[in-house]
């Protein structure tokens, strides 16, 4: 077994990234102990990131909450995992990469010491970058466990990197970075074919692309279902069973995360007290907020406004 020196704890942060266990449908902290350090003190919405040192750890089954990737700093582990099947082994050397798509479901276990960090990205940040309306493709991504890949490496060091730095506060930045991730697994991390065609049940890149546009400029406004087929040309019914056949979502469902991802955004950047955020994002009041953003995000916007300005 290897030893290692903690370092000094560079920075401490409210939020944790998080598992769903698969037996109680309970979120916990993916790592039971407190990180080194992570960016829960910075101000995206949309990233996080956690570094950690562990000895010895079983993870039950569980599904990662956010899409997670895993850099691997120092020793050599032996990790066990078991995706959907029986354990195997995975030997893991610095610098290797793991990943962890969000809802899939794993197990691990591990008896080595070793130091590492994840970089993680929210589903729906990924779907809206990975989602391509030019080739009509849903990415369905594949679990990848001590990878050699410098591109991921490099991207995933770049936003740790600005944890530490004096400008934490960068968000375009690092949702840049961000969004080059969300592609570049969409391209080589997937088990996506090309969208059915129309006849087949999935709607063209064109009105995809019509409808997205559609949803993310009128968020804030009453928007029936009648009038974002309309915007594809087509009937409530054939856009709804198409929409969720080219995105994997219904578009009630898409709406709702694409209006808490704005509330997300107005949350941090915006002195707009929760009522007015819950009027401008398109939900009926308050209250209506309240329960989706805790849905999705699993903290209260008062919750969430709080931990960031803490």
């Amino acid at each position: 077994m290897v030893c290692f020196v903690v370092p000094r704890v560079m920075r401490m942060g409210k939020g944790r990234e998080m598992l769903i266990d698969a037996a109680s449908g309970q979120r916990r902290p993916t790592i039971p102990q407190a990180p080194e350090f992570d960016s829960a003190a910075c101000e995206w919405s949309v990233v996080h990131v956690e570094q950690h040192r562990i000895g010895a750890l079983e993870i039950a089954p569980s599904s990662p909450v956010n899409h997670v990737f895993a850099i691997h700093l120092e020793g050599i582990t032996e990790l066990e995992v078991a995706d959907d099947g029986p354990f195997r082994v995975h030997r893991i050397l610095p610098g290797q990469v793991s990943f962890f798509p969000a809802g899939s479901v794993f197990a691990s276990r591990t008896i080595d010491a070793g130091r590492f960090y994840t970089v993680s990205l929210t589903p729906q940040f990924v779907l809206n970058h990975a989602l391509s309306p030019d080739t009509g493709t849903h990415p369905a991504f594949l679990p990848q466990r001590g990878i050699s890949d410098s591109f991921i490496k490099a991207l995933c060091d770049r936003i740790r990197d600005e944890v530490n730095a004096d400008h934490p506060k960068g968000r375009i930045y690092v949702e840049m970075l961000g969004q080059a991730l969300a592609a570049h697994l969409a391209r080589h991390y997937t088990s996506s074919a090309p969208a059915p065609a129309l006849t087949h049940g999935a709607l063209t890149a064109h009105q995809l692309r019509r409808a997205l546009e559609f949803i993310r400029e009128h968020l804030g406004e009453d928007l029936p279902l009648a009038s974002i087929s309309k915007a594809s040309g087509l009937s409530p019914f054939h856009f709804a069973r198409r929409f969720r056949q080219s995105t994997g979502l219904a578009p009630h469902q898409f709406l709702i995360h694409q209006r808490v991802e704005r509330a997300r955004h107005l949350l941090i950047h915006s002195p707009a007290t929760l009522a007015e955020i819950a009027h401008q994002c398109g939900f009926c009041d308050q209250s209506h907020l309240t329960n989706h953003f805790r849905r999705i995000v699993g903290v209260t916007p008062r919750r969430y406004r709080d931990r960031v300005e803490a």
